[in-house]
């Protein structure tokens, strides 16, 4: 960790500590090259506007003076510039030819209001459409400044809580033509044509602001879970379709006794995994079924298999009959289904070579749970059970801070944008990571690795979750701190 780093967490750490806060900026407002004698010349006052002076000609050019956000812009915001601005409004104001300037400690508190905005403008947590917002906001927060001065200690200040709610409902948009951007910039107008030098006015845009973040909230998560079932159910059709594929892939189906496997059983298994999920022991099941019916269905090569068939051919049908009967299919299909693969045992069991010895077979019933169908010793696990292990153990290796709900800044290719998306969705069998936007409509689907790899290059980023004002404020604090010693 550098020794700037250092002072960052230190300078976080102590937020809460309005001493520590008062010390370090109230050092930094009395500072001068000038000395006591500045801090003299100000009190007198003969040279400088007061600050009710100041005070007005920032409410005259509030609506007037504006800073637009160059994308790609890092350094901090041209102050002199708007002190120019802010002492031609003074003179004007007040017929004043002779030059008079600000007194330092309201030039020097503009100074550090205007260093935080820069530290907006760095933050890399923030697109670039909502920077040119939370620059419309310099003019008020100056004010505040100067009229509360807790505003700066604070933390739930209504100005300070309308910068951060700004930054919160604008994490997903990246362009001005968004409706969401265009409300919040409809608010701040309204902002900026009443405040004077009360909080109404932030209150009542934070209050604005609070309710369209309810509604937008709302919206995403509505149309997040219609997204996500259709992920979910999307993800189920292949998997089940991959099992079936698996251990069907050696057995030759008789064409009545497709549908049984094809169809019912399929959505069965389609069921369980939306009703009880991967890790569920009613999905384990009806794969385990699926293997007993399969082995079922193979040709039968000697006694032992046959005596299987013939004592538990009629609880596979049974057990597949009740399962059935949980889902919602046509019944007349599935009793169908059931009853053509029963004549389709039973054809198997008394055309078979092994049918004289029939009368042997009442000694040896075994149950179906104890047959050779339900013998797992010999099964090798399926490819979607392989690549879901491998699964599990990348997912394990993702860092902790990549979990759903998450927004990150995403890497899209080296000739497209990057985009900040919601990390909605990762499935656990194939270790893809499902990402949405801020209306909750899916734009991209990541491999878990390489998305852990750009992560490591930086290519993608985590939107850290945090006050942007209280992250802005740390920056100053720690770069005042820096500079001092």
């Amino acid at each position: 960790m550098s020794a700037f780093d250092s002072t960052v967490k230190i300078a976080s750490n102590n937020l809460n500590d309005k001493e520590y806060l008062s010390k370090v900026i109230n050092d930094y407002v009395k500072e001068s090259s000038g000395g006591g004698a500045a801090l003299r010349s100000s009190a007198s006052g003969k040279n400088f506007f007061n600050r009710e002076d100041v005070l007005k000609a920032l409410t005259n050019i509030q609506l007037t003076y504006k800073t637009k956000y160059i994308s790609g812009q890092q350094v901090n915001i041209n102050t002199e510039k708007f002190k120019t601005s802010l002492l031609n409004s003074m003179a004007k104001m007040n017929n004043v030819s002779i030059p008079k300037s600000m007194n330092q400690i309201d030039g020097r508190t503009i100074d550090f209001v205007e260093m935080i905005f820069g530290a907006f403008l760095r933050d890399a947590n923030i697109s670039d459409a909502i920077k040119g917002l939370l620059l419309r906001l310099q003019i008020p927060v100056i004010k505040t400044s100067l009229i509360d001065h807790n505003f700066f200690y604070d933390n739930k200040h209504p100005a300070r809580n309308l910068l951060d709610t700004v930054a919160q409902l604008g994490i997903g948009i990246e362009e001005e033509n968004n409706t969401v951007y265009q409300t919040i910039n409809l608010i701040l107008d309204q902002l900026l044509r009443s405040f004077d030098k009360n909080t109404v006015s932030f209150r009542t845009a934070l209050t604005s602001l609070q309710r369209l973040k309810t509604i937008e909230t709302k919206k995403l998560k509505q149309n997040e879970d219609v997204t996500r079932v259709q992920i979910v159910k999307e993800h189920a059709r292949q998997l089940v379709l991959s099992e079936l594929q698996y251990h069907t892939m050696n057995i030759k189906l008789a064409k009545p006794i497709q549908p049984v496997l094809l169809n019912n059983w399929s959505t069965y298994m389609f069921s369980c995994y939306l009703k009880f999920g991967k890790s569920s022991y009613e999905w384990q099941e009806s794969i385990d079924i699926l293997k007993i019916i399969t082995k079922s269905l193979t040709p039968v090569k000697n006694r032992n298999e046959w005596v299987a068939l013939k004592n538990n051919y009629e609880e596979i049908i049974t057990t597949i009959t009740t399962k059935l009967a949980t889902t919602k299919q046509n019944k007349e299909k599935s009793f169908m289904a059931t009853a053509n693969l029963k004549r389709h045992y039973e054809r198997t069991i008394n055309s078979s070579e092994f049918f004289e010895e029939k009368a042997l077979v009442q000694a040896e019933e075994i149950s179906l749970k104890d047959s050779i169908y339900a013998d797992k010793s010999k099964d090798k696990p399926s490819p979607i059970e392989v690549k879901a292990k491998t699964s599990e153990e990348i997912i394990a290796e993702l860092p902790v801070f990549v979990k759903p709900d998450v927004w990150f800044k995403i890497y899209t290719g080296d000739d497209t944008p990057p985009r900040r998306l919601k990390l909605s969705l990762i499935t656990p069998e194939n270790a893809r990571l499902v990402f949405v936007d801020r209306k909750g409509t899916m734009v991209i689907e990541k491999d878990a690795l390489k998305f852990t790899n750009e992560l490591l290059n930086n290519k993608s980023q985590l939107l850290e979750d945090h006050s942007v004002f209280d992250h802005a404020l740390s920056q100053v604090i720690s770069s005042i701190s820096k500079n001092a010693t």
